[in-house]
């Protein structure tokens, strides 16, 4: 730390919390996505149609013509529930050319609003987590399902590094992040930025594998030396059917059981609109979008003797899955 007096932990959470987050030094240029450190600038991802793998959908001639104007729609027609989408939208800039560019605007104004939020909650719910910890000392297990490039686990880091600084190392206790993803590209990303940015003064770890042969083999006595468990699940309940996400909470639940400290769970997912999905049909873009009743029904299910709230805006919304230490 240079030439700053310490401080009082609330005090240095007031200023770590004003800072710019991870998310913010992602650029675009080139149709591609950099990551700004200092003067230098680290490619992460190309969304060229070139570069892009071909839709998964059928497209109907309006979904044609707008991913052709629109890179928003080209990306998310190409790579559905991916970083690069995540990164669009939360950067909300108009690409493409002068008619393309108003047709982007257009796609951005739907898209971006619940898609921003839901990627706000999620940060706010862990960034919450993560204060407490650090506030009380106690050690914690990250656990980021279907991860991408692992931002939050980097936002973790940054919010301890930090905090730390400004108040002589408040925080000693273990600590891991871990991200699965079947995605190794992002996995990559996330180590480069990793080194890039702490080093190796980090406890970031990385599994490419899909979320159900992780919760299969991993070796849950390893999670014995943590206070708390926390695992975010983002993106999955829109691209699974009904039995398979079923399967993949009560997976995760069994996977919390034989944890003793307290568990918080964040899942997210899209409610069912009938204008978002009357625009996806006419578009050709398959969204599986759930009935709230159902799923929280499902959730209240498998997770017996959780506490189960959530949020919701823009027919979106975010799951808390809570339970108390044994």
């Amino acid at each position: 730390m240079t030439n700053q007096s310490l401080l009082k932990f609330e005090d240095a959470w007031e200023i770590v919390k004003q800072e710019p987050t991870v998310w913010e030094f992602i650029e675009i240029k080139n149709d591609s996505f950099y990551y700004k450190i200092n003067q230098e600038e680290l490619f992460l991802s190309s969304f060229k149609s070139k570069n892009l793998p071909s839709s998964p959908y059928t497209l109907t001639f309006l979904g044609e013509v707008l991913t052709k104007l629109s890179p928003l729609a080209n990306i998310m027609s190409r790579r559905p529930g991916t970083e690069e989408v995540t990164f669009y939208v939360l950067l909300n800039t108009p690409q493409s050319g002068f008619f393309g560019k108003k047709v982007d605007k257009k796609m951005l104004e739907v898209a971006a609003p619940p898609l921003v939020w839901r990627r706000q909650q999620i940060q706010e719910g862990i960034r919450q987590k993560i204060k407490e910890y650090i506030e009380k000392n106690e050690s914690f297990f990250f656990l980021d399902i279907g991860s991408g490039a692992g931002f939050d686990s980097l936002e973790i880091e940054r919010l301890i590094h930090r905090t730390n600084d400004l108040t002589n190392n408040c925080f000693n206790k273990p600590y891991e992040s871990l991200n699965i993803d079947i995605d190794s590209k992002w996995l990559k990303n996330n180590q480069l930025l990793a080194e890039k940015l702490f080093g190796l003064n980090h406890f970031i770890t990385r599994e490419n594998i899909s979320i159900f042969d992780f919760l299969e083999k991993y070796p849950r006595a390893t999670l014995g030396q943590y206070d708390h468990l926390i695992i975010s699940c983002n993106g999955f309940a829109e691209f699974l059917s009904d039995v398979e996400l079923r399967n993949l909470y009560e997976n995760i639940f069994l996977f919390t059981q034989t944890f003793d400290g307290n568990v918080d769970i964040i899942l997210p997912f899209a409610n069912k609109n009938k204008k978002q999905e009357s625009l996806g049909h006419k578009i050709g873009f398959k969204f599986k979008a759930k009935e709230k009743q159902e799923i929280i029904n499902m959730i209240k299910e498998i997770f017996i003797n959780y506490k189960v709230s959530y949020c919701e805006k823009y027919s979106h919304i975010v799951m808390n899955v809570q339970k108390d230490s044994d």
